[in-house]
């Protein structure tokens, strides 16, 4: 069963559809403030989805539904302290968390999750709901990580009041996008979304590209006397830099082909960024693979919320 109701904002049909999935716990408070914000950039219809499965704690029909209008409430409550003239649908679901926000997925432009929800043990660092929002969504999704204690999320989020809180690392701090490249049609995705995005919050962007020596050849194999991976991981780069930076003239860069693992260094330049955005795919990985190991790393470890750029359109920001 699914119900749905149309929010504050009025008016007529968002141009995009940006879905949060919430259950009441604080990742998820998280999640809601950090796409409520996305919508207010972007002018997309938020929509807040929720889900009572199996696993969950109620077990008749009357306390589930409660609960879920409970969850929609709260979470309605913290996007509107966001923006309070935002376009604002729900769906609630009777079935597996999962399931119902992979399914919700086929008809938005973005995807935002917390990275532990309610079921999560504290132990682990992305819970099973989003991590298989991330492994099977039908559109870019979002993990985003709160604080220590999954409070709100570093990046500047718009207020009713119509200033920016600063809950990045320092006040007065740049803000600052970081973007994993290695020349793939899916990062080339990822950097085309992250230049809008910095375009959007007046961020600067960073582009990172990682390379290595290889260690370990099959048989047969013949290193190319002209081998030279620093060489060409720069004219990759250059590549595919050269039409984002005149798209996006506003927009401050900063690139680097750096040695070493891509996941580490991904990771680490997350430290003090507000949003961390990768490919969901490389080179390296095979084509049955859904999500890459960089992408999977970065999404289990960064220190940021995190994009997983899924090739589909997302949210154009505005």
């Amino acid at each position: 069963m699914a119900t749905e109701t149309v929010g504050d904002g009025g008016g007529g049909a968002a141009a995009h559809r940006i879905v949060v999935g919430v259950d009441g716990s604080p990742g998820a408070t998280a999640a809601v403030r950090w796409a409520a914000a996305q919508a207010h950039r972007t002018g997309a219809e938020l929509r807040i989805a929720t889900a009572f499965g199996p696993s969950s704690d109620f077990i008749g029909h009357d306390d589930a539904q409660k609960h879920m209008d409970d969850v929609v409430d709260q979470a309605r409550h913290e996007a509107l302290e966001v923006d309070p003239d935002l376009t604002i649908t729900h769906q609630e679901h009777f079935g597996r968390p999962d399931l119902a926000l992979r399914s919700e997925s086929g008809e938005a432009d973005l995807l935002v999750v917390g990275s532990r929800g309610k079921g999560g043990f504290a132990g682990l660092l992305l819970g099973s709901v989003s991590r298989q929002c991330v492994h099977r969504s039908a559109c870019p999704v979002v993990v985003v990580r709160g604080s220590a204690n999954d409070g709100v999320p570093t990046s500047d989020i718009p207020t009713v009041t119509g200033k920016e809180e600063s809950a990045g690392p320092a006040a007065g701090a740049v803000h600052r996008i970081v973007v994993g490249a290695d020349g793939s049609s899916s990062s080339d995705a990822a950097l085309r979304w992250a230049a809008d995005q910095a375009e959007a919050t007046g961020s600067d962007l960073q582009v990172l590209m990682a390379w290595d020596w290889v260690t370990t050849y099959g048989w047969g194999f013949v290193i190319p006397p002209d081998l030279d991976p620093e060489s060409d991981s720069k004219h990759a780069l250059d590549e595919s830099l050269g039409p984002v930076r005149s798209a996006h003239p506003g927009v401050t860069f900063s690139s680097a082909v750096v040695q070493g693992p891509a996941a580490d260094l991904l990771v680490k330049s997350s430290a003090q960024a507000d949003l961390l955005v990768v490919g969901s795919r490389g080179h390296g990985e095979l084509a049955g693979v859904v999500l890459g190991s960089v992408s999977e790393y970065c999404v289990t470890h960064a220190h940021c919320p995190v994009l997983v750029m899924h090739e589909r359109p997302a949210v154009a920001p505005a």
